[in-house]
């Protein structure tokens, strides 16, 4: 494994190894407190823009497989391990997680301290960072750091969002099948992919719902149109990374639709 350097707002620099992609790479740092699902995480849309810390220190032992996939591929800026297992053992296992990082240029960080880490981040707040296996020089780092976009400042909805619309069948997966269900929908809705997750996605085909999946481009009149066709039932505002504060275009957008009392829920940063 080569030698990565991080360097945080703060001003604290750390050095780990890499196990995953090389390179330098700026994001915002946060924890995830999950015994299981770092794959799930991994590929979770959400963490778009940022460096995942896992608090559990054992992480790689099952491997990854294509259907615990939650979209098409990796998102966050990194992961941080205290424990990187390159041996998994499991009958379901298809890959190590080593090689679904290089796959998806995504870092993989380990030897490292994670509790420090997590009770940084729980004393002073989630913050930017940078890592880097090519660059260990601090003011070199720090100036990567300070001249790189915060992720407050990013729509990184644009990068994670479906550009095409698709219609999601599978739900809840079954451990007696080893496959997803595809049970019958008596509803029909379309999901604004704000960053969606498929799991989302089987938990509303498990209710009834045939979801049309929609790129976060989708103009409030073509879904209102849709609304008074009978086309479809509702709309649902899905998860996605970033802040919502900057993503002027879309609050408009669900204004119009409040205002033409079309029937909404969301989750996440849909919900916010």
């Amino acid at each position: 494994m080569s030698k990565v350097s991080l360097y945080f707002e703060n001003g604290l620099l750390l050095e780990a190894k890499s196990f995953g992609a090389e390179g330098t790479s700026v994001g915002e740092i946060v924890f995830n407190t999950s015994l299981t699902g770092y794959q799930e995480i991994v590929t979770d849309p959400s963490y778009a823009g940022q460096f995942v810390t896992f608090t559990m220190p054992e992480i790689g032992n099952v491997g990854c497989n294509a259907q615990d996939m939650e979209s098409k591929g990796a998102h966050c800026k990194g992961i941080i391990v205290r424990s990187y297992q390159d041996r998994p053992s499991n009958f379901r296992c298809e890959e190590t997680l080593a090689a679904l990082l290089v796959k998806n240029n995504v870092m993989g960080i380990t030897e490292i301290d994670t509790r420090f880490i997590t009770k940084m981040l729980r004393e002073e707040g989630a913050m930017m960072m940078v890592a880097s296996s090519e660059i260990h020089d601090k003011d070199a780092l720090k100036k990567i750091l300070e001249t790189s976009p915060r992720i407050e400042e990013v729509n990184y909805i644009e990068e994670v969002s479906t550009k095409e619309s698709y219609v999601h069948t599978q739900a809840r997966y079954s451990t007696d099948t080893f496959m997803y269900e595809t049970p019958k929908t008596t509803k029909k809705i379309i999901a604004l992919d704000f960053g969606i997750k498929k799991n989302i996605l089987n938990e509303l085909t498990h209710a009834g719902m045939e979801v049309t999946v929609v790129p976060n481009s989708m103009s409030a009149e073509d879904i209102i149109s849709k609304i008074d066709s009978k086309e479809i039932d509702g709309v649902f505002l899905s998860n996605g990374p970033g802040d919502p504060l900057i993503l002027k275009e879309e609050q408009e957008k669900i204004k119009k639709l409040i205002a033409h009392k079309v029937p909404l829920f969301g989750i996440c940063l849909g919900h916010q």
